[in-house]
């Protein structure tokens, strides 16, 4: 007989809350089973692998690197020492945008970006032609939080598909104090995740604070550390999405 996920479990599988699973059953939109005198929720996996196949919203996207796959709409850290290891990661994510048809947004200092783009010519990609048809997009950001959030609106509308990709550093370049930073990164965890889209915020040990590591911690689902990506124990949000 097939083993019953809790509620708990489900929500891990499907990587929103427990509240989110809560609606989604009372709408019937996802199947479940109610046991005991309780009437407590059950899932069997196979109807969770199923809901995701079935849902493009809810779709499992490649991150193009350690064989991750994460649902689409995510938004993740990763924290890295050194350059190269930057590198590694903002790399092959942004090649799998390409391969999968999508414009990427990368926002990061001039000395960051010119990095990315010699790593990527030197690997013999055609960085003018993404440059030029939109496939890939640079901006150093913007010098607060609105105009921020206004400019990755107008992207992400006129984008059928998209990943952006920050070097976190440029806020502190901007001139962002660590009030404002939260505030914008808590954005995606207090609203419905993007469709056809995907988050990644770079945040380099060298360079930030330990207050912005643990803000990080706190403000996304998933950390990338060394190639691995777990689940943030310190995620602050798990009653939203």
């Amino acid at each position: 007989m097939e083993n019953l996920l809790n509620i708990k479990d489900a929500a891990e599988f499907l990587n929103v809350s427990e509240m989110t699973i809560r609606r989604w059953t009372n709408s019937e939109k996802l199947k479940c089973y109610r046991l005991g005198g309780r009437r407590e929720r059950r899932f069997r996996k196979s109807d969770l692998e199923e809901f995701l196949q079935g849902s493009q919203y809810y779709r499992l996207k490649p991150l193009g690197f350690g064989g991750h796959l994460v649902p689409d709409g995510s938004h993740l850290t990763n924290f890295y020492t050194g350059k190269e290891e930057g590198l590694s990661v903002s790399i092959p994510y942004l090649l799998e945008a390409v391969r999968e048809g999508e414009s990427v947004l990368a926002v990061m200092p001039p000395e960051r970006s010119k990095e990315l783009l010699k790593k990527l010519k030197g690997e013999g990609h055609p960085v003018g032609l993404w440059l030029q048809n939109g496939r890939l997009n640079i901006t150093t950001g913007m010098d607060s939080p609105d105009r921020m959030i206004r400019y990755l609106k107008d992207f992400a509308d006129k984008t059928p598909k998209f990943r952006v990709l920050g070097d976190m550093i440029w806020t502190l370049r901007k001139g962002w104090n660590l009030t404002a930073l939260r505030a914008f990164e808590e954005i995606p965890s207090l609203m419905p995740p993007v469709k056809n889209g995907l988050l990644l915020c770079q945040y380099s040990l060298d360079e930030v604070s330990g207050a912005h590591i643990m803000m990080a911690a706190e403000v996304h689902r998933h950390m990338i550390y060394k190639g691995r990506m777990e689940k943030s124990p310190y995620y602050a949000f798990e009653n939203n999405y």
